[in-house]
């Protein structure tokens, strides 16, 4: 397993594991809901394996034993073999949901185990896309794991996440990029997930996709993204705090120069929110000017709250224009 998918992971359970119980019985469809899922007979057929269970992964749909025992079984299992059965019977183990009797909560962790162990071991970039677009796109599935997709499909992307066994890295081709990038700004600008955590998590991973070295053109993805981003960054958006805090770093990032006068808006509003002064306030460290300095100042005069921000934004900004400065002297 590489570094970069062992930090990825290290992150990424912890997560799950504080967002299991926010989201768990709030993902829930209701009962009046037309989307509801089948009736419990089709139901119950949607849980019969179409794949054969590998005798190594038996106990892993075993709702009686602690979900730890299990993954720490299929981790040990997967660390000697992991061959076509076992990536198949992961697959389809995704795609059904949970077996009865499983927590929701419990089933996210096991859900994350197999997108980790796809992501290492399914050398098939097209199957491990699609099936994670699939995942993503469907709104049966949990939040949760609808979240998660979008966190592998971005490693997916990144150099490096992708070692096969043998030790060679598998990088998917532009097209399977183009269409992981089309899918992540949908699903941000889809208003049916505004109020959950996907947009912000869409968000952060592109600006951690476009901040990390690599061959992915994000040019068109961020093209796509400003009108919703110039929505997002107004006041009275609908969006969630969380998201909109992610809207003003991704602007910041994504297209600096371009959402300057926005950012300064929000930084130096005196009746705007806390929580979106601050990423503008860090915004304004790399796209600001020399007049931005005094006002950085004046905040940590007047607004303990965003005292280190405002100082950290100006020592950052003041060493930026100074390494510049040379070189603007020079042509």
């Amino acid at each position: 397993m590489s570094p970069v998918l062992k930090r990825f992971l290290f992150f990424a359970v912890p997560v799950l594991i504080g967002a299991a119980g926010i989201h768990a019985w709030r993902t829930r469809p209701s009962p009046a809901d037309a989307t509801n899922p089948p009736p419990e007979a089709v139901r119950h057929s949607q849980r019969t394996s179409r794949v054969a269970a590998p005798a190594s992964l038996n106990s892993i749909t075993d709702a009686g034993q602690a979900w730890q025992v299990r993954v720490a079984l299929l981790r040990n299992a997967l660390r000697s073999e992991c061959g076509e059965p076992e990536i198949r019977y992961m697959y389809e183990l995704l795609a059904k949901g949970p077996p009865k009797g499983e927590l929701p909560e419990h089933w996210y962790i096991i859900a994350n185990e197999f997108m980790g162990q796809l992501l290492s071991h399914d050398t098939d970039c097209e199957r491990l896309s699609s099936n994670l677009l699939r995942l993503l796109q469907d709104a049966r599935q949990p939040l949760v794991l609808r979240d998660y997709a979008v966190q592998y499909l971005v490693t997916m992307l990144s150099p490096h996440s992708r070692q096969s066994p043998t030790g060679q890295v598998t990088q998917p081709p532009p097209a399977i990029a183009t269409q992981i990038l089309d899918a992540l700004i949908t699903a941000t600008k889809d208003p049916l997930l505004e109020q959950s955590s996907i947009p912000g998590t869409t968000l952060m991973m592109l600006v951690n996709l476009v901040r990390s070295p690599g061959d992915v053109d994000c040019t068109q993805a961020i093209t796509a993204l400003k009108p919703w981003l110039t929505l997002a960054l107004q006041d009275g958006s609908s969006l969630s705090t969380p998201v909109r805090v992610s809207a003003v770093q991704a602007a910041g990032v994504l297209a600096p120069n371009e959402f300057r006068p926005t950012l300064r808006r929000l930084a130096y509003q005196e009746n705007g929110q806390s929580s979106l002064r601050l990423p503008a306030i860090a915004a304004i460290a790399h796209c600001g000017e020399s007049a931005d300095l005094e006002k950085l100042e004046q905040i940590t005069r007047t607004h303990p709250e965003l005292f280190y921000a405002a100082r950290e934004a100006g020592t950052t900004l003041a060493t930026r224009l100074a390494r510049a400065e040379p070189q603007s002297g020079s042509e």
